[in-house]
């Protein structure tokens, strides 16, 4: 009876953990949080991203860095040339024609769900336009001199 209970409660936690999380899903051009169009997306290569709101004005680049710790992985049975070495991802954000956002930051943050995920959360778009306030909130809150700190520490 306590192990029926016991995987009952298991199972609850896991269904109430999964039924938050914000199901973030790109596919042909659009963004979608939730299964909602939330904006559309250009993606360029691997590591560069556009965002545009759904009447199209592009607004955002993306693009994807990183950079090597100097610390390795263990590898039991390693290839040779294959590497072996840790790196930080972060993002550099580039806001298009807003004033006072001309400039870029970085986010220390290197998933593009994640980074979509924190933009839905900021609210940068309401009601299809985009609002400002919250993006000028989303850089005070997000930014981060990621690539500085790594000439500082070296990691």
């Amino acid at each position: 009876m306590k192990l029926t209970k016991t995987i009952i409660v298991a199972l609850l936690m896991v269904f109430a953990y999964n039924a938050s999380a914000q199901k973030v899903k790109m596919k042909k051009g659009f963004v979608y949080v939730d299964k909602v169009k939330f904006l559309k997306v250009e993606k360029v290569n691997g590591s560069k991203y556009f965002f545009s709101t759904l009447d199209d004005v592009e607004f955002l680049s993306v693009s994807l860095e990183k950079f090597g710790t100097g610390k390795h992985m263990a590898v039991r049975n390693p290839v040779p040339g294959q590497d072996t070495e840790i790196y930080h991802y972060y993002s550099v954000f580039k806001f298009l024609d807003i004033e006072d956002l001309d400039e870029a930051f970085e986010v220390d943050e290197g998933s593009i769900k994640e980074l979509i995920r924190m933009m839905h959360k900021s609210k940068i778009v309401v009601d299809g336009e985009l609002s400002t306030k919250n993006i000028k909130r989303l850089k005070e809150k997000y930014s981060d001199n990621v690539s500085e700190r790594r000439f500082l520490t070296k990691n």
